[in-house]
């Protein structure tokens, strides 16, 4: 698919279903200089509809990068008042937030301080702390997208693959090649609600994952309930905080997670790709990990702040998504988290807890900087639900959902 019908198709997507633009609405869009294109043609569209203004932030993993070894910690430290300006300006408006993310700055091989590269991306984190807990708590819409690059398309496709190429299967993925793709996603919605609604008729009180590699037991709150497709404001407005989606997911106790659970996908963390990455539990905390890659980089993580090494989210999804059945790795966890389960270490989902305006961290709602999911799904894993009226219900086999 041509760039600028990818990108028009995808504004018309996440501008009328992922953040529901409205007229007079303010507008955040953040990208990488290699999605710049998309950003743009997507301001544009927001205008069109009304917007009353649309920023557009840079991004730039590369410079980041390169800043970390070049920089001290206090330098790296540094928050410029445009940026807490520009987040006051944003708790005030209640701007909307679209983030559309390319994978190529990520294939790139940079040499950088890891530690150094933390400590950056940790000071911006706790400059758009309370934003970002808005976001995360639905009370303001945000969509995370996503955008083809030339780089990323030979990762992905093969050597000699273009950028069309990808924008193709993205397309397909996003059934934007097709006219009528905003039905489309309303079909989607209508599956997955039904989903949502037997998983919350359980009462699910601890969730099962077994394979030949994991063996983890996580635990949720009476008030805890699953979610998926479309998300509501804490309003009642309709949003979609994912495009493409097909999780069902759920905010667990922080507290409440027990035995090993293994990773089956390439994860991205703080710049680093890990694999096969083993994890712990005891208490509802990470008290171990062992990875195949990125063993130094996990550990880092692990070590931000209690929440890092805690749940935030749980994720069902089927092995037959539309996702799954590529049969590709793509490396963004975006589209790869909706090709299998997972699970998030890091910030929970305050909106995913009936406790109206009581503390969430009162609930196990755990808190933190971060937020990244990790792939833990496979062809071979059960899972097996004990519900809070004492009765065990095997609700996936073999990757399926058994309803």
């Amino acid at each position: 698919m041509d760039r600028k019908v990818y990108a028009e198709r995808l504004s018309e997507l996440v501008l009328n279903k992922g953040v529901a633009l409205e007229k007079g609405d303010y507008l955040n869009i953040v990208v990488s200089p290699d999605a710049y294109f998309y950003g743009r043609v997507m301001a544009e569209y927001a205008y069109k509809m009304g917007a009353k203004y649309v920023n557009i932030r840079v991004s730039d993993m590369r410079l980041d990068k390169v800043r970390s070894k070049l920089q001290s910690r206090e330098d790296l430290s540094y928050i410029p008042s445009s940026f807490t300006s520009y987040v006051e300006e944003g708790l005030k408006t209640g701007i909307k937030n679209v983030r559309i993310d390319c994978a190529d700055e990520r294939l790139e091989d940079i040499d950088f301080d890891q530690d150094n590269y933390q400590t950056l991306n940790q000071a911006f984190r706790k400059a758009q702390k309370e934003l970002s807990a808005k976001y995360m708590g639905n009370e303001i819409k945000w969509c995370v997208a996503v955008a083809p690059g030339p780089v990323w398309a030979e990762k992905v496709l093969g050597k000699g693959k273009k950028e069309e190429d990808l924008a193709d299967v993205l397309a397909s993925i996003l059934h934007i090649d097709t006219p009528d793709f905003l039905s489309l996603w309303d079909e989607e919605d209508r599956v997955s609600k039904k989903r949502v609604d037997y998983l919350n008729s359980l009462r699910i009180r601890k969730l099962h994952f077994k394979s030949p590699v994991t063996d983890f037991t996580v635990g949720f709150r009476k008030e805890a309930f699953y979610e998926g497709g479309s998300s509501e404001t804490v309003k009642g407005s309709v949003f979609w905080p994912n495009l493409p989606t097909a999780e069902i997911f759920c905010t667990p106790d922080n507290s409440e997670a027990e035995g090993y659970i293994t990773t089956t996908k390439t994860v991205n963390v703080l710049g680093t790709d890990t694999e096969k990455v083993t994890l712990t539990f005891k208490g509802g905390k990470c008290i171990s990990v062992k990875a195949e890659k990125g063993q130094e980089v996990m550990e880092k993580y692990l070590s931000i702040d209690e929440g890092s090494s805690r749940l935030g989210e749980v994720a069902l999804v089927d092995i037959d998504s539309p996702i799954s059945k590529t049969g590709l790795t793509f490396g963004s966890i975006l589209i790869d988290e909706n090709a299998s389960c997972h699970i998030a270490l890091g910030q929970g989902y305050s909106s995913n807890l009936h406790i109206g305006d009581k503390d969430p961290k009162d609930y196990g709602c755990n808190e933190s900087l971060v937020h990244t999911d990790f792939m833990v799904g496979s062809p071979d894993m059960s899972i097996t639900a004990l519900t809070y009226d004492g009765e065990e219900v095997k609700i996936m086999e073999d990757g399926h959902f058994l309803f």
